[in-house]
This record gives C-alpha cells, structure tokens and sequence, in this order.
C-alpha cells in the first residue's frame, strides 16, 4: 500500500482537530491541575478581562480545591491560549 503525500497532509489535519477522549467533563474521573486549567481557561481568561488579577484568580481556584501557584497558572493559561490558536489556523 503506497500513501501520497496528500493522504498524509490530510491525517495531519484530521488528527490536529482531534481532541483526547481523557479530557471531556463526562463522568467523574480524576484530572490534573494542568487539564482543569485549560478546561476552565475561557473562564479565567475572562476573569482577568473582569478585573481579576492572577493571585487574586490563584485564590478563587484554592477556595475549590485547585493547588496552582501564580507562575504555573500564568503557564498553563499562555499554553490553552497557544492551544486554542493552533486549533484556529
């Protein structure tokens, strides 16, 4: 079986729009922190857009039981941004 260049540009382009079945809000089963920031990222992107800074935001995530120190939060975001982008183009 031979595959052209053109098969291969197509699976790359199904396969970048795929998303892990691990990271669905279906059911009851453990995340991480990293998968419940970028879960909640629209949300807390337009916290800070509210007003809401990133330690103020840390707090708010502490109250429900999500351990991040500012930085990782800051990362985590900067990466579903970049995410999201990727998924846009």
């Amino acid at each position: 079986m031979t595959i052209t260049a053109t098969q291969l540009r197509e699976i790359r382009q199904e396969f970048a729009k795929l998303k892990p079945a691990s990271i669905t809000l279906d059911g009851n089963h453990a995340m991480t922190v990293k998968q419940a920031i970028f879960i909640l990222a629209s949300t807390l992107e337009r916290m800070k857009k509210r007003g809401f800074d990133t330690q103020e935001i840390v707090e708010k995530l502490h109250e429900k039981g999500i351990e991040v120190k500012a930085q990782t939060l800051t990362k985590y975001l900067t990466g579903a941004r970049r995410q999201r982008e990727g998924q846009k183009a």
